[in-house]
């Protein structure tokens, strides 16, 4: 296990969220994972009071149900907003994983942190991450003592800064050995829990121990598993997507769609001819304006599926009338 302990705060670090004294990992940016250090640790921004409060912003937004299962929505807004602030004040008991997303898009504050963010990347990346980014967000996690997060991958590129507590991220390389194609498609369908742990993969890339002060860098696509210590865990997740990320996207949606047709699809970067092709018909699919990035990178896979569906659901009625007609 990796282990990177934060060092007293540098000079420059009153002009800076992350150390840019060890620029030596940051070669390795979006092709492998590795530890960094920064400034945020017990940063008041993230402690719960101001957490909770932040909450209730939330509701602002058009996807606020994510939050909620279904049999809550029914209860109304006051109530929902209540339970979300308790949820958060009390993460210590709970047993609760909590997040709350896009925090960069609902406060001043937390957009001011995340622009200074990215301002320190581009120095360790030496490149110009905002002009060139597609998107980009934070989310704060909030998890009681010991729970686990499930094996995954995410499409962005991502960095997780712990905070407060401390936890184990084992990282996985993005490669087919470890990610199959058909779950890498899976996912783009929408469906977050597309990756498939295997028993082989235990002692597969590389884990780290993470504390207040200590980041981990996961490149996009590149699956994770994270196990919380025996305290509350506050980490904060810095994210972004670059166009070849989102180019890529939409290779594999193409794909997804093609496999259930069966056919046997080339993966990306196969043949660029073909993959320019694919990129142009779902992005013909896709909403001209989406109100989230959700709806950007889902929209067209969703409608294109549509018909699939569609055939699917009138062939099994046809199907039950059948039954029904013999019985």
């Amino acid at each position: 296990m990796q282990t990177l302990t934060a060092e007293s705060r540098p000079s420059n670090a009153r002009t800076s969220a992350l150390d840019l004294d060890d620029k030596a990992p940051w070669r390795d940016l979006d092709r492998n994972s590795f530890s960094f250090r920064h400034h945020l640790a017990n940063h008041p921004l993230f402690e719960l009071p101001r957490l909770a409060a932040l909450s209730h912003k939330v509701f602002g937004r058009v996807d606020f149900d994510r939050y909620f299962l279904p049999e809550e929505l029914k209860l109304g807004r006051p109530e929902l907003e209540r339970r979300l602030h308790d949820a958060v004040l009390g993460i210590g008991t709970n047993n609760r994983w909590l997040a709350l997303h896009y925090i960069n898009e609902l406060d001043p504050d937390y957009k001011a942190l995340f622009q200074e963010l990215l301002a320190d990347i581009e120095i360790l990346a030496d490149a110009p991450i905002r002009e060139r980014m597609t998107w980009g967000g934070m989310t704060v996690f909030m998890n009681s003592p010991g729970l686990a997060v499930p094996y995954h991958f995410d499409h962005e590129t991502n960095f997780l800064l712990q905070i407060r507590g401390g936890k184990e991220v084992r990282v996985y390389p993005n490669d087919r050995s470890v990610l199959t194609e058909e779950e890498i498609e899976d996912f783009y369908r929408h469906n977050p829990v597309a990756a498939r742990y295997r028993s082989e993969l235990a002692d597969v890339g590389t884990s780290y121990w993470i504390t207040p002060g200590i980041g981990v860098h996961h490149p996009p696509l590149a699956p994770h598993r994270i196990n919380n210590g025996s305290e509350v865990s506050i980490s904060l997740s810095v994210y972004y997507t670059m166009p070849d990320t989102e180019y890529r996207a939409h290779v594999y949606q193409a794909n997804f769609f093609l496999r259930k047709l069966g056919l046997h699809p080339r993966p990306p970067g196969v043949s660029p001819a073909l993959d320019a092709f694919k990129n142009r018909a779902i992005q013909a699919f896709s909403m001209s304006h989406p109100r989230t990035h959700d709806e950007a990178l889902f929209s067209g896979i969703a409608r294109l599926a549509m018909p699939v569906r569609i055939a699917k659901k009138f062939k099994d009625r046809l199907r039950l009338g059948a039954q029904i007609g013999q019985s």
